[in-house]
């Protein structure tokens, strides 16, 4: 059964109610991976739901995901000797993947030159989350240091007051908890988890939450979801969006049918490895 649902897309809990019931995704046709296609200039919808992860196993890092018109991309960081590295794991780390040449700066590139947005008509930033493979206390600092130039292009918080931009960059995985919720002058946020909710963590600190499916749910997409998960599904749902934040589950199932479910039901973002599968689902 299909749920009428309210998806929250930002953090100023930007409203968009579904035409049907289900979450209304944009995009346009748009280039292959090999880049040799264009995007329909006749079609500027975005996949404001579409979660590439681990996005610099691309052949294209973060541009691949935007010629999609995903509006979410995630990297693995690590802090090496000072230096901040894109990498899945500690072996694959190299002088050709560092975070400011890989999307850093390429990003900041592009927004300057698309208008001041990832996205022409976006009405909402653009995901950028970073997981941390090392301390983030360790990593915050020198992340602060390395996108200061830049501050103006990114959601802030200043003097505990919400200013928004043309990239939400919020930290997973290792996160710095301790440090970043005292700052009260800021433009990088947390992801959250399932256990943070009904904690009275503000929006402000934690726009998303996610976490890994498996550790609550036992369905594999075949047939009917088991009530008791359902429920324990929509509880889970409803909270996150009561409290004005995006979900998004890791380690799901990633056939259409369940990604259908998923959006049918209201999971804000939709993670994938395959570009073209999720695509294919969504469009």
């Amino acid at each position: 059964m299909k749920r009428k649902v309210i998806v929250f897309f930002s953090i100023m809990l930007s409203v968009i109610l579904t035409d049907n019931g289900t979450i209304v995704c944009a995009q346009q046709n748009q280039s292959s991976v090999s880049g040799q296609q264009t995007l329909q200039e006749s079609d500027k919808r975005i996949f404001y739901n579409a979660f590439s992860h681990n996005d610099y196993w691309r052949p294209k890092p973060l541009f691949d995901a935007i010629s999609y018109r995903f509006n979410c991309v995630e990297a693995d960081l690590w802090l090496i000797d000072g230096k901040l590295y894109v990498a899945h794991d500690k072996s694959e780390i190299s002088e050709g993947n560092i975070f400011e040449t890989m999307y850093l700066k390429p990003l900041v590139e592009h927004i300057k030159k698309n208008g001041g947005k990832v996205f022409e008509g976006s009405d909402r930033p653009f995901f950028l989350m970073v997981d941390c493979k090392t301390s983030g206390e360790e990593m915050y600092p020198v992340l602060k240091k390395l996108m200061e130039p830049y501050k103006d292009l990114f959601c802030s918080i200043n003097n505990g007051v919400y200013k928004e931009g043309a990239v939400l960059f919020f930290l997973s995985g290792n996160r710095p908890l301790e440090t970043l919720p005292k700052e009260t002058s800021r433009f990088v946020f947390l992801d959250g988890r399932v256990k943070d909710l009904n904690k009275d963590i503000s929006r402000d600190i934690m726009p998303v939450v996610s976490n890994n499916y498996g550790d609550f749910f036992s369905w594999k997409g075949r047939g009917e979801m088991p009530e008791n998960e359902l429920l324990k599904m929509r509880e889970i749902i409803d909270q996150t969006h009561k409290e004005g934040k995006l979900l998004r589950w890791w380690g799901a199932p990633a056939s259409k049918e369940f990604r259908l479910f998923l959006i049918n039901e209201g999971v804000d973002l939709i993670g994938t490895d395959n570009i073209e599968e999720l695509y294919d689902v969504l469009k």
